[in-house]
């Protein structure tokens, strides 16, 4: 992969509640807006990917801290802090209406807003959602990266050298089983990997669990689309959507065999179809939701995950 020396995509970069925030645009320029928020140590440009030019506007953000977004003070930077400052934006932007498309931990901040301010949404589209508070893992190299003193030497003596390496081996872990997506050789490996990037990974996961065990329900009336790879091997599919079943009576689930923590970039169709069906759904009014296993290789659907998944 050739990630080293790609210059990052830059679309407009606003001066918002004295810092800045980076955004990237596609799609029409009418119709309801839908914000794309993107996981950990990623950026706007990757998650937009498979959603470009669709037939909604589309406003990619670059979370705070990564990219070219100014980080949260500290206290701030754990899914809670971040669903406040995603409100405001929408003030700042005056967005109404808005259907969040959000990957893995952004989830936390998308699944929050909802709880507090579901006036502002019309849907969620949860990929590869990480939501649901999860055993400690120790993430070495996240903590040594990030620890006063030692981080900034680890930094400078490893990370900076070697960033394409970090970069590549997060996203063969990230896209596992399935082979790294060809797009996504043109991510900015030392726009990814910074500082001020490995700090906010530190400390929205260190804020993570403390967060989301406050999150006690989800608007019923709130439609949420949940599109998983049963081959997951980052996050568990069964323990997140166990809790996502037990905040919301009917969240429409997909979920994808023999695929990883990446559907959006493996099943992109898939994906879109999605987010124009959660479209139709916030248009209409009407739908109901349902679990569906899809095989797009050879194996049959996993009969026991969705007995699993349907019991009780």
């Amino acid at each position: 992969m050739k990630t080293l020396h790609v210059i990052a995509r830059t679309g407009k970069i606003l001066q918002f509640n004295s810092a800045q925030v980076h955004i990237l645009e596609s799609g029409n320029v009418t119709g309801r807006p839908v914000v794309v928020l993107h996981g950990c140590g990623s950026l706007a440009q990757e998650v937009l990917l498979p959603f470009e030019n669709s037939a909604h506007p589309l406003i990619a953000v670059d979370r705070p801290g990564y990219g070219h977004s100014t980080p949260l003070p500290e206290g701030q930077r754990g899914g809670f802090g971040q669903s406040v400052w995603l409100e405001r934006l929408f003030e700042f932007l005056d967005l109404r209406n808005v259907i969040i498309v959000a990957h893995s931990i952004g989830c936390a901040p998308a699944l929050h807003l909802a709880a507090r301010r579901p006036d502002l949404l019309s849907g969620l589209l949860l990929l590869s959602p990480c939501c649901r508070p999860v055993p400690f893992k120790p993430l070495i190299m996240l903590r040594a990266a990030a620890a006063p003193m030692i981080g900034t030497v680890f930094y400078q003596q490893v990370i900076s050298r070697w960033p394409g390496y970090f970069v590549e081996r997060g996203l063969r872990a990230s896209s596992y089983p399935n082979p790294v997506p060809a797009t996504l050789a043109n991510l900015p490996a030392h726009h990814l990997l910074n500082p001020t990037s490995i700090q906010s990974m530190a400390d929205e996961l260190r804020a993570f669990n403390t967060d989301m065990q406050g999150l006690t329900t989800l608007p019923a009336d709130l439609p949420i689309s949940v599109l998983f790879g049963l081959a997951d091997k980052i996050i568990d599919p069964s323990w997140h959507l166990e809790w996502i079943r037990g905040k919301h009576p009917a969240p429409t689930i997909k979920l994808l065999n023999d695929v990883g923590h990446m559907p959006h970039h493996i099943a992109p169709d898939f994906a879109r179809t999605m987010l124009s069906d959660l479209a139709g759904i916030a248009d209409t009014g009407s739908g109901i939701g349902s679990l569906d296993i899809v095989s797009i290789g050879r194996k049959r659907a996993h009969a026991g995950f969705r007995q699993q998944l349907t019991a009780g």
